[in-house]
């Protein structure tokens, strides 16, 4: 007996089969949330699995999806005993350039498994390390950065409209007058009492 009729095509199937599939609906609902653009690749993707002259059969595309689906959820990938770091964009290029080596007729097809995939993510994440890598290098050896010479040398400089005061020139020195030129020079002279002394 059957419990359900497809509303699209109007097929009968068994209450069972809706269950069978619950799962499948899950791991699809998975891919969604990690992102509707990568879930569009990542199918791309689960193409270059097909047999030739054969359909990839939807278990099979869902066996090989729960394969790849921890590792997308959590951003990471574990590849030759070591954990590397994946983000989305790392995915999406990595997926891109097997996609294009399939299109240039460079790529043996079918894929196995995913050991390809996770190499190129691996040597994508091992390159950016090493540009990380070498510039910390470079800034440890260079040492701190040396002082500004040409930054602003008073707050003029930094506060815009504020004009700088200018100073007002230094007093040119008064003509002495008669008194005080007649105490200099007797300042000058020598006492009284040492006149005429040889």
């Amino acid at each position: 007996m059957t419990d359900f009729a497809c509303p699209a095509c109007g097929a009968e199937y068994d209450l069972a089969v809706a269950f069978a599939h619950e799962g499948d609906q899950r791991a699809l609902a998975r891919l969604a949330a990690v992102s509707i653009p990568m879930g569009a690749r990542v199918l791309q993707y689960l193409q270059l699995f097909q047999p030739p002259r054969q359909r990839l059969t939807a278990a099979k595309k869902i066996k090989l999806l729960l394969q790849l689906l921890p590792d997308l959820e959590r951003r990471q990938i574990t590849h030759k005993g070591r954990d590397w770091a994946a983000p989305l964009e790392a995915w999406a290029q990595a997926i891109d350039q097997m996609l294009d080596a399939r299109a240039a007729a460079r790529l043996e097809l079918p894929m196995k498994g995913h050991a390809y995939l996770y190499a190129i993510l691996a040597g994508m994440a091992n390159q950016h390390e090493a540009r990380a890598e070498a510039a910390r290098e470079t800034e440890r050896r260079s040492g701190p950065r040396a002082a500004r010479t040409d930054g602003a040398v008073s707050v003029a400089d930094v506060v815009p409209g504020l004009v700088p005061l200018q100073r007002a020139p230094a007093p040119t020195p008064a003509a002495a007058s008669p008194t005080v030129r007649a105490m200099r020079a007797a300042l000058r002279r020598p006492p009284a009492d040492q006149e005429g002394q040889p």
